[in-house]
């Protein structure tokens, strides 16, 4: 599992690459929304590993905070390209 957790860390170093060089806002987006999913994936799975809900409950809070903003922001978006 540590092999696995080591691998998410190194996709998450190229959506980096993509966050700071991406050409447009909406490929930023799905870099950060990305980057963020992966950091939920890594923290569920130190919570199973460690068997402490704890995580978990601090990982589905990420997600839903996540999912808030980016819809949050792509309504932004929206009302931006209407302009």
């Amino acid at each position: 599992m540590i092999i696995f957790i080591y691998f998410l860390i190194g996709v998450s170093i190229f959506s980096t690459h993509r966050l700071i060089f991406g050409p447009t806002i909406q490929d930023r987006l799905v870099s950060l929304n990305s980057i963020s999913v992966i950091f939920i994936i890594i923290l569920a799975l130190f919570s199973l590993e460690s068997k402490n809900v704890f995580f978990l409950d601090i990982a589905i809070s990420f997600l839903l905070l996540d999912f808030i903003g980016m819809i949050a922001y792509t309504k932004y978006l929206g009302h931006e390209e209407d302009k």
